[in-house]
């Protein structure tokens, strides 16, 4: 999502506004995104055509790309509903950062080498702080002082990995796969819980990716099983005539 917004190669509105939402499929590193056009439809108000066409203007741009196929073939089994996965160019269309320029004059280093009884002439400090200031020098805070500590995600978003009790998919992919796949997302929360449990026994290895769509798959078997339990009521024979015979 940064990336498409700080990309500059898309000036159009709404090629720029059909990338955001796509790039908001995708993972991390910006690949495996496959909504539909109806999806993106919703999430831009603009027309299924208009969005179609934004798409073929991203790819001519070089924007977008289209990726790996058995992605969306993983998690949809007919053709006909199998959107196009596409990945990002992110290598292309981002602002580069700014090179900080070193200082005109750099101060001799022999003679800052000993400054304040320190023979490696660098200035003592404590929690971040120098103890002692240069005449017209700012200090800079300790950054582990005024920021929260964040723990973040893991790095490689598709290694394989053991589903536990408390393992929750993720909503964005939820929503997209499910509704690909003709389930609705509250469907495959409600069967979440006999899920994890099953699998967790088993102690299956999967992606991500994988483990979404096969959530997706065991509330639409959930769904068949449901609907194949509600027999019909037997209903009572009706008792038949005696029948009359005429000499």
């Amino acid at each position: 999502m940064s990336w498409a917004l700080a990309q500059t190669m898309v000036t159009d509105a709404s090629a720029r506004h059909v990338l955001l939402c796509l790039a908001n499929y995708a993972d991390k590193d910006g690949r495996g995104a496959f909504p539909s056009a109806g999806s993106l439809a919703d999430d831009t108000g603009l027309a299924v055509r208009t969005v179609r066409y934004k798409l073929e203007q991203l790819q001519e741009l070089g924007a977008i790309r289209p990726g790996n196929q058995a992605i969306a073939a993983a998690y949809i089994d007919r053709g006909d509903r199998r959107p196009v996965v596409y990945d990002l160019a992110m290598e292309r269309g981002a602002n580069a950062a700014p090179r900080s320029e070193r200082p005109a004059t750099d101060a001799p280093r022999d003679a800052e080498r000993g400054a304040n009884d320190d023979t490696t002439g660098c200035k003592p400090q404590h929690n971040g702080v120098q103890s002692t200031t240069e005449r017209g020098a700012t200090v800079a805070p300790n950054p582990s002082l005024n920021h929260q500590v964040t723990i973040s995600e893991p790095s490689d978003a598709r290694a394989p990995f053991a589903i536990g009790l408390d393992w929750t998919p993720e909503p964005t992919r939820l929503r997209a796969v499910s509704f690909a796949a003709g389930v609705s997302a509250e469907a495959c929360m409600a069967a979440l819980g006999a899920f994890r449990v099953h699998h967790e026994a088993k102690a299956l290895v999967l992606t991500s990716a994988e483990w979404h769509a096969k959530l997706v798959t065991w509330a639409k078997q959930d769904a068949v099983r449901g609907a194949s339990s509600k027999v019909a009521p037997i209903t009572a024979a009706r008792p038949a005539r005696p029948r009359v015979v005429t000499v």
